[in-house]
């Protein structure tokens, strides 16, 4: 299993919930603003809980322009337009109005902190990881308690930039120091962990994430399958067979999966009656592949009649040279020669598979009709197979045996 195909992609989470920061520009005990300011702020947000935000931007630019003399009201104002660009999901347009806010330095260094930590969100959400990284770097060195959920921001935006070794202490940090982590921070360092390559750090991460979310049939999968790249082959079926007990694998791809492991690890039995418990249940599905991969745990696990059934039901769905061979020599080794003479003659038939295969239904087929009694019938087929130069020393054989007797 490539790693590619274990590991899903996984979305970064921002957890942008602009409404607690913005829904009220801060402002400072020791300044304030006009009365008339003020109330127009208060009609604004009332535009805003309304629906009515292309009203509110517009008041809230002519506000700013209004205030070009009163600092710290401007920048207030600014806040509370950026807030109006928000509610409605234009954050481009809000990032340079905090940034202006900022940049009047007239704020309290608490309100200034905060909208920094906002605008590293917004940058977030318009792709601007850069400029989010450098952000929240600047403001964890001022911000010793810091929440859990602001190195969740900073890792994020180190994975989005492909910094995949910055991005895992961060995540690592939120992780720790948060008594209920939230699941996507566990998947960030998971997949920051599988960019890098650390397979042992991924399997024990997964392990803790089994842990907290066991029902998550993809984490089980997943941890399998990083044991199977690190060569761990009983561990990897150990898991798969436990989460198999448990109920939590249902996708026919884990299924599949499990049957595969089963095989490696020299359990074909359990490999088939698993697959031909499950196609029963349609849990599988009755594809050619399917049935094939079946026939061989059984023929691995020296079923004879159950490999006979399942290729049974494989050729029925999609007959070809080599699988209708195959089950004729199975065929064969049972002694039961009309089939095989049915099911051999079909490839002859056919008429598009290669020269190799035709060669060898030709051989199969002289030798089932001689062991059916038809001589005559052989001796064609024995001719016919010495038209191809990969039979033509065993077809001269079987020619020289039917002369002799």
């Amino acid at each position: 299993m490539a790693c590619r195909r274990i590991v899903t992609r996984i979305a970064i989470i921002y957890g942008l919930l602009f409404s607690l920061f913005f829904s009220v520009p801060v402002m400072s005990a020791k300044q304030t603003l006009s009365k008339r300011s003020y109330q127009v702020l208060e009609t604004t947000q009332s535009w805003i809980d309304a629906g009515e935000s292309s009203r509110a931007i517009k008041r809230l630019k002519e506000l700013v322009l209004e205030t070009a003399e009163q600092p710290y009201e401007q920048a207030i104002v600014l806040q509370s337009l950026a807030h109006a660009f928000i509610s409605v999901e234009n954050y481009a347009a809000a990032i340079p109005n905090l940034q202006r806010s900022l940049a009047l330095n007239v704020l309290p260094e608490g309100a200034a902190q905060q909208i920094r930590y906002n605008l590293a969100q917004l940058y977030m959400a318009t792709e601007g990881y850069k400029e989010a990284a450098l952000i929240m770097e600047q403001w964890l060195r001022s911000n010793a308690a810091a929440p859990a959920e602001a190195y969740v921001l900073l890792g994020s935006a180190y994975l989005q930039l492909k910094q995949y070794k910055k991005a895992t202490g961060p995540l690592r940090k939120a992780i720790e120091m948060s008594e209920a982590p939230k699941e996507s921070w566990y998947q960030n360092l998971l997949a920051a962990y599988s960019e890098l390559k650390d397979y042992k750090k991924c399997t024990g991460l997964l392990r803790t994430m089994l842990r907290r979310f066991p029902s998550r049939s993809v984490y089980w999968s997943q941890l399998a399958g990083f044991e199977v790249m690190l060569q761990r082959y009983q561990q990897a079926l150990a898991v798969m067979e436990l989460a198999y007990l448990q109920g939590y694998l249902k996708s026919e791809r884990d299924l599949l999966n499990l049957a595969q492991l089963y095989a490696m690890r020299d359990a074909a039995y359990k490999a088939g009656a698993l697959l031909e418990k499950e196609i029963k249940a349609g849990r599988v599905k009755t594809t050619r592949k399917n049935w094939e991969q079946l026939a061989n745990a059984w023929q691995q696990a020296r079923e004879l009649a159950g490999t006979i059934a399942a290729l049974e039901q494989a050729v029925k769905l999609e007959p070809g040279g080599k699988l209708n061979l195959r089950l004729g020599q199975l065929y064969m080794e049972v002694k039961r020669w009309n089939d095989a003479e049915r099911i051999i003659q079909q490839v002859i038939d056919r008429k598009n598979d290669n020269d190799e295969l035709r060669a060898r239904a030709w051989l199969l087929l002289g030798i089932a009709h001689y062991e059916n009694g038809r001589i005559e019938t052989s001796a064609f087929a024995f001719q016919s197979a010495k038209n191809f130069p990969h039979v033509r020393k065993d077809a001269d054989q079987w020619l020289s045996y039917l002369d002799q007797h």
